[in-house]
């Protein structure tokens, strides 16, 4: 944590990383109708890097690859480029709410690695959220539902991905510039999107042309991107991730809304419920 934590910026740092996820998911959920997922992905982290580039190469130079932590910068690309194409492949499959709610036991697991892992305290209030949300995705993902198992299986891994961005987020904060973090971030992940590209054409096919829309769409994927991942480092500066991860949770609200507004998709009442008990438990780890 920053030497002087100001958990009120870190909030509002959140929330609005939280708002952009949500609408770039839902803009990567939008392209996977029309494109394979490793050319999303490169569109994504190459757009990224791209405005970083343009932004701040001018002023920041080589400082923007500058790392004094090469292996757990390496780690943490590894791990978001993971998520990007795990996520979007399950969103491909199923609602956002869903996939995001299944992807949102990550927070859960970061409380509990958070003692030993970074050496932050870890209450059995958190042990029994953590307990309780897990429980929420059981139910979400129960068997026999309608969910897609491909899908669910896809949200899984990116959990896991999830799990390792976090930690790593919150070990790199207050350590490294958080633009040469970004910027690193996204060259390792264009590479591995690269090296992804020949599996397109099973991983959901070529488009037949790239109309004005889709050009924007990709185009807004990396400045999404972008911006939303300086507000969730700095968020990271600002506070501990065992206070941070609660409060994570919030993006199910955002996820669900935007998978309303954008795709006409609404949770039915059991995961409706497996959502509720996944956010709630998150809200009261939080306040208690």
């Amino acid at each position: 944590m920053s030497a002087v934590a100001r958990p009120l910026r870190a909030l509002a740092l959140l929330t609005g990383a939280q708002c952009l996820f949500a609408l770039l998911d839902a803009t990567g959920k939008a392209l996977t109708v029309d494109m394979g997922v490793p050319l999303i992905s490169l569109a994504r982290h190459a757009g990224q890097a791209a405005l970083m580039l343009l932004v701040l190469g001018p002023r920041m130079g080589g400082q923007l690859v500058q790392t004094r932590h090469p292996w757990l910068q390496l780690w943490r690309g590894l791990a978001m480029s993971g998520f990007t194409l795990f996520f979007f492949s399950a969103l491909f499959r199923l609602p956002q709410a869903e996939a995001t709610a299944i992807n949102f036991v990550a927070p859960f697991v970061v409380m509990l690695l958070a003692a030993p892992v970074l050496g932050e305290r870890v209450s059995g209030v958190m042990w029994g959220g953590a307990a309780v949300g897990f429980l929420g995705m059981l139910v979400l993902a129960r068997p026999g539902c309608a969910l897609d198992g491909v899908g669910v299986g896809f949200a899984l891994l990116t959990m896991v991905c999830n799990v390792s961005f976090q930690l790593l987020t919150r070990k790199l904060a207050p350590l490294e510039n958080s633009f040469s973090t970004m910027f690193l971030s996204s060259a390792i992940s264009i590479v591995v999107s690269l090296a992804a590209l020949p599996l397109q054409s099973r991983w959901g096919g070529w488009p037949a042309a790239l109309d004005t829309r889709e050009i924007a769409l990709l185009f807004a994927t990396g400045a999404l991107g972008a911006v939303s991942q300086w507000f969730f480092i700095r968020a990271y500066v600002w506070s501990s991730a065992s206070f941070i991860a609660p409060l994570l949770f919030m993006q199910l609200v955002w996820s669900t809304a935007t998978g309303w507004l954008f795709f006409s998709q609404l949770p039915d009442r059991t995961s409706l419920l497996g959502i509720v008990i996944i956010l709630g438990s998150g809200v009261l780890t939080m306040v208690y």
